[in-house]
C-alpha cells in the first residue's frame, strides 16, 4: 500500500515540474515569435508597395501575449479488501477411476491507474489598422520608403526635399478631438505647395495631437512647440527610398527579407555605391530598416483617452493556437 502511495505522490511531482517546464518554454517561443511576425506584414506591405503604390496595407499591433500550459496526471488505485487470494475446489465423477478433483486458485492484487493530460494554448491579441487616417499613415511610410509616391509615368525620382514635403502632405499626422473652437489641445500646422497640389501655392491648415511630435520616434516632429504654426520636420531617421527590390541591387547591398518571390534589399554600408535620391547623405539601410519598424508601431498608435503617455492602440481580437 505504500509503494502505490509513494508512485502516486512521485507522478504528481513529475507532472508539476513538466507543467512548469512546458509553461516556460511555451512563453519565450510566444515572445520570440513578435518580432518575427511584425517582419512579416512589414515585407508583406513592402510587397505590395512596389507592385501597386495605391494598395491599402494590412497591419496589426500585437499588444498582449498569453501561454497557458496544462498537464494533469489522475492516478486511481484499487485496494482489494478481502483477502488477497480465493481458493476454489470442485469435486465430479466420470471415468474408470472414479472422482476427479478440480483446485482454482484467484488472486486479487492492487490495480494501478494513470490518466494523462497535456495541453497548452499560445495566444496574441492583436489590434487592427481600421481607421482612414491609420491606414494612409501607413501607406505613406510604405510609399516613401520604397519610393513609390511618385505620380504614375514619372520617370525622374524626387529629390530628398521634394520627397519630404510630399510625405508630409500624404502622412496625416494623429490629433485629438477637435472642439468647436478648434485647435483645443493640438498644435496647428500649415503645408505649402504639396507636388500633387494642382495650385502648387495651395495652404493647407491641419491640427495634431503633440505628443506625436515629440522623441525619437516621432515621424513628423516639432522643435517648437509655442511657435503660432509649428515648423514640421521629417524625422531625420526615417529615410527616403531606402528599400530596393532585385532589380534595383548592387554590389553593396544586402538582403533583409522576402515576401513570396519579392526579396528587399538595404544598403549595407554608408557612403558606397548604393543609389540614393538627389542631395540624400549616405546612411546605413540596416539601421534605417530597424528605425522604420518602429516607425511603423508608431503610425498605428492613436491618442489615447486615458492617462499615461498619451498613447494607444485602439481595439483588439484574439488570435489563438492550441
Amino acid at each position: 500500500m505504500m509503494f502505490w502511495r509513494t508512485m502516486c505522490v512521485c507522478v504528481g511531482l513529475l507532472a508539476a515540474g513538466c507543467a512548469s517546464t512546458q509553461l516556460n518554454y511555451n512563453t519565450a517561443d510566444l515572445a520570440s515569435s513578435l518580432a518575427s511576425l511584425a517582419k512579416k506584414q512589414i515585407f508583406y506591405n513592402l510587397a505590395e508597395a512596389l507592385n501597386d503604390p495605391d494598395f491599402v496595407p494590412s497591419q496589426v499591433t500585437l499588444s498582449i501575449g498569453t501561454a497557458q500550459t496544462t498537464n494533469a496526471v489522475n492516478p486511481t488505485v484499487t485496494v482489494p479488501l478481502g483477502p488477497t487470494f480465493t481458493t476454489t475446489n470442485r469435486v465430479g465423477s466420470g471415468g474408470r477411476d472414479g472422482s476427479q478433483f478440480t483446485t482454482q486458485v484467484a488472486t486479487a492484487t492492487p490495480v494501478l491507474g494513470v490518466g494523462l493530460v497535456d495541453s497548452w494554448n499560445q495566444s496574441w491579441t492583436m489590434v487592427p489598422a481600421n481607421t482612414s487616417n491609420q491606414l494612409r499613415r501607413l501607406r505613406a511610410l510604405y510609399q516613401y520608403a520604397t519610393g513609390t509616391m511618385l505620380p504614375r509615368g514619372s520617370a525622374q525620382d524626387f529629390s530628398q526635399e521634394e520627397a519630404e514635403k510630399q510625405f508630409m502632405c500624404e502622412y496625416p499626422l494623429q490629433s485629438l478631438a477637435i472642439p468647436a473652437a478648434p485647435p483645443g489641445e493640438n498644435i496647428t500646422y500649415q503645408l505649402e505647395g504639396c507636388p500633387r497640389d494642382s495650385d502648387m501655392v495651395h495652404t493647407r491648415i491641419r491640427y495634431g495631437d503633440p505628443t506625436f511630435t515629440q522623441g525619437p520616434n516621432c515621424v513628423l516632429c516639432v522643435d517648437d512647440l509655442k511657435a503660432k504654426f509649428p515648423h514640421l520636420i521629417v524625422n531625420p531617421a526615417l529615410k527616403y527610398h531606402f528599400i530596393h527590390s532585385a532589380s534595383e541591387r548592387t554590389n553593396s547591398m544586402i538582403r533583409i527579407g522576402s515576401n513570396g518571390t519579392t526579396d528587399f534589399y538595404v544598403c549595407g554600408l554608408a557612403g558606397t555605391d548604393c543609389p540614393r535620391a538627389p542631395h540624400q547623405a549616405p546612411f546605413d539601410g540596416r539601421r534605417a530598416f530597424s528605425d522604420f519598424v518602429l516607425f511603423v508601431y508608431e503610425a498605428m498608435s492613436v491618442p489615447s483617452s486615458g492617462s499615461g503617455n498619451g498613447k494607444s492602440t485602439g481595439g483588439s481580437f484574439v488570435y489563438a493556437i492550441r
